[in-house]
Order: C-alpha cells, then sequence, then structure tokens
C-alpha cells in the first residue's frame, strides 16, 4: 500500500506540473488539456499492469 501511496503522490507531482506548460503544436485550451489526460492515464494504467504481472510473476515463484 505504501507504494501505491508514493506512485499516486508522484503522478499527481507530475501531472500537475506537465498542466502549468504550453505547448506550441497543441495550443493552450482543451486540446491540450484533453492530450495530458488521457497520456496520463494511459501511463497510469501500463504502470499498473506492470505491477500487477510482475506481482503475479513473482508468486508463481514461490
Amino acid at each position: 500500500m505504501k507504494i501505491l501511496t508514493l506512485f499516486i503522490s508522484y503522478l499527481i507531482l507530475f501531472t500537475n506540473q506537465a498542466f502549468a506548460h504550453t505547448d506550441h503544436a497543441l495550443g493552450e485550451g482543451s486540446i491540450h488539456t484533453f492530450y495530458h489526460s488521457v497520456f496520463w492515464t494511459i501511463f497510469a494504467i501500463v504502470v499498473y499492469k506492470a505491477y500487477t504481472w510482475f506481482k503475479h510473476k513473482k508468486s508463481n515463484k514461490h
């Protein structure tokens, strides 16, 4: 549970930093915000799936 709390804290930190910058290609506005929301959601899903895969793999070894 401690790792999950740490992960969520880092995710919030990096998401806030991502929303603070401007992007020349996307501009500022709803498209830019939507892009970052989708990116960080996919990132969180990938990290969660990797965590569960490694946990499952470790439990099958024993």
